[in-house]
């Protein structure tokens, strides 16, 4: 795949979940007031949804096959002409700048990482199974994502209550049983790719809210009678500094106020929960069939594939010369305005991975007529075949007469 076709999917999928989130962002509050905080939260499938829905194929698509002449009968040495590329690549130099941005991104999580994992100190194991840190800020917390355990501050046991130390044991623990600690980890990768989307770091802030929220309203479902412990354990909470990436910790600037109202809610019925999963999965499907039908129905097919630059003839394999093999391979070449190859793939090759390689190093420096619409060129799409045959063995030499002594 070339710069430019992985800018290419790089950018539709930023376009599609930047719809998904934006969508979730309008509508999280009104799905919280309706139908609970779980369904907000749920909401958020639809960001992945569309994701998986731009790399989906789109139904009957195809491209004609359109066929080149002149390539069959190589010699088996071919001349190959120089490779006259530009000294500037626009598309390279974009990924580059993309490749960069995500290595520092990834760079910026695991530092965060790392210093709220100093900050904890010695770690120690307790009775009731969770661990003890040698601080408080931020804690307790849900940490690790292939072995999860629950770290709890230094005063754990003399700043809360019985009733409050189980109520957010409860809370972490919904988390690692949710699955929230491999979604946060989802999230930060999202985050990393697509770092120079603002509206992903701004949706990554709403997308915790909503999920301490879910977690909250999970426990007050389960402790119906213990609402003004949870409310008071939340105000007695040291907040953290800085947020753990991998992770989920009680106490990072979440609008207490607004998890505080929230425990004033009626608990979630039966009725209004079908009715949100409902809502929340219509939303998600609309968004992925959204974005799938959004996709371009494919580039233009080329109807004129005549040679209209130059197109210098693949390099017959030396082994394959030796051992007199012939075979084809057919091509399907991605090519801009100007009729330049961009992209290059395999549609298929006989025999398999013999010229597969010479017939892409060639058809990189062709140069085709473009498709015409509206009377201008237009980037599109080609199946060329490429036919290699070597030349026939030399006939077996005719043995002279016996001369006569």
């Amino acid at each position: 795949m070339s710069a430019a076709e992985i800018l290419l999917l790089l950018g539709r999928a930023a376009v599609a979940s930047s719809v998904a989130m934006g969508l979730v962002l309008l509508l999280r509050r009104p799905l919280r007031r309706g139908f609970g905080a779980a369904s907000a939260y749920a909401a958020w499938l639809g960001v992945p949804a569309s994701l998986v829905a731009v790399l989906a194929p789109l139904a009957g698509f195809s491209l004609q096959p359109h066929w080149i002449g002149g390539l069959g009968g190589l010699p088996t040495v071919a001349a190959v002409e120089a490779a006259s590329f530009s000294a500037f690549n626009p598309a390279t130099f974009v990924l580059v700048i993309w490749i960069a941005g995500v290595g520092a991104m990834v760079v910026r999580f695991a530092i965060q990482q790392c210093r709220f994992h100093r900050a904890l100190g010695h770690l120690q194991e307790r009775a009731d199974g969770t661990r003890q840190a040698s601080a408080a800020q931020g804690l307790p917390a849900a940490m690790g994502l292939l072995r999860p355990r629950i770290v709890v501050p230094l005063d754990f046991d003399q700043r809360y209550s019985d009733e409050q130390r189980e109520l957010m044991r409860a809370h972490e623990s919904t988390h690692i049983r949710r699955g929230d600690l491999q979604v946060n980890a989802f999230a930060v990768g999202l985050r990393c790719l697509f770092w120079f989307n603002p509206l992903v770091h701004v949706a990554a802030v709403h997308f915790r809210h909503d999920q301490e929220l879910a977690c909250d309203q999970r426990v007050i479902a389960r402790y119906p009678q213990s609402r003004r412990a949870y409310g008071e354990a939340m105000l007695k909470t040291q907040l953290a500094g800085q947020p753990v990436p991998l992770g989920c910790h009680w106490g990072y600037s979440h609008p207490l106020k607004e998890r505080i109202e929230m425990l004033k809610q009626p608990v979630v019925g039966l009725p209004r929960w079908i009715a949100g999963t409902v809502a929340a999965s219509a939303l998600t499907l609309a968004m992925g069939v959204g974005a799938w039908a959004a996709q371009p129905a494919g580039s233009p097919v080329i109807s004129d594939t005549r040679p209209g630059g130059r197109m210098p003839p693949p390099r017959y394999p030396a082994d394959a010369a030796k051992q007199g093999i012939g075979g084809k391979v057919v091509l399907v070449l991605q090519l801009d305005a100007q009729g330049k190859v961009s992209g290059v793939e395999v549609e298929s090759s006989q025999p398999a991975g013999v010229f597969d390689q010479a017939a892409i190093d060639a058809a990189r420096n062709w140069t085709l007529n473009p498709a015409m619409k509206d009377g201008k060129p237009v980037a599109g799409k080609v199946r060329v075949p490429v036919t290699f045959e070597a030349d026939p063995p030399a006939p077996p030499a005719i043995p002279e007469a016996p001369r006569a002594t």
